[in-house]
């Protein structure tokens, strides 16, 4: 589990006009929710952004200093964007307790190139993300897997993936991650081809 730390304020004030007088200063407004509970803070831009880098996943567990409180452990439930800017304008942020099981979303990193594409196969991608159950000190930040030996016609499932048992997937394990099609043959192609101009032409021998 990851050391990081993110410092907030309290949010005394709340309302749409406040919060936008507060991303003119460089802070976003945000929510902590913790079993019904839930408390208004400010997170500085500049600090959140230093901190996921770009890429905001629900796997990273963050040591949340609010004001001269004591740090919690919090993860990104959700945020929104701005349609125009893209930047960063709501979080919602989750509390987490050490001794208490949580259920978020951890994204799946591929490594290597499938053989089969060497073969003439398509790459296709499928789920790009699980949920996962687990204490917060076992969450990975991401899955990896090896996808180098996959062949034409052959994928990998929610069900392969390995975990040791301080890890429940809730993810359908019959869920596609990533597969490698087989590639079209020109004859078939052609046969596709041809079968939909004899559908077309008998749909219209009807009218």
């Amino acid at each position: 589990m990851s050391t990081k730390t993110l410092k907030a304020e309290p949010r005394n004030i709340t309302g749409k006009n406040n919060c936008n007088r507060l991303r003119q200063k460089g802070l976003i407004p945000a929510v902590v929710y913790s079993h019904g509970k839930s408390e208004a803070i400010n997170i500085q831009e500049k600090d959140f952004f230093n901190l996921f880098k770009g890429h905001i996943s629900e796997s990273v567990i963050f040591d949340l200093h609010i004001g001269g409180e004591g740090d919690l452990m919090a993860f990104v439930k959700d945020f929104q964007r701005d349609p125009l800017t893209s930047k960063i304008i709501h979080l919602d942020l989750f509390r987490v307790t050490k001794d208490e099981k949580i259920k978020t979303r951890v994204p799946i990193e591929f490594i290597g190139t499938p053989a089969g594409l060497k073969v003439g196969g398509i790459l296709k991608h499928g789920e790009r993300e699980i949920l996962i159950h687990c204490m917060p000190k076992n969450l990975p930040e991401k899955i990896t897997i090896d996808i180098s030996a996959l062949m034409p016609g052959e994928s990998i499932h929610v069900g392969d993936i390995k975990h040791g048992d301080d890890i429940e997937i809730l993810t359908n394990s019959n869920t596609v991650i990533v597969a490698v099609d087989k590639k079209r043959t020109d004859v078939e192609a052609q046969a596709s081809t041809d079968q939909a101009d004899a559908e077309v032409e008998a749909e219209s021998g009807k009218e």
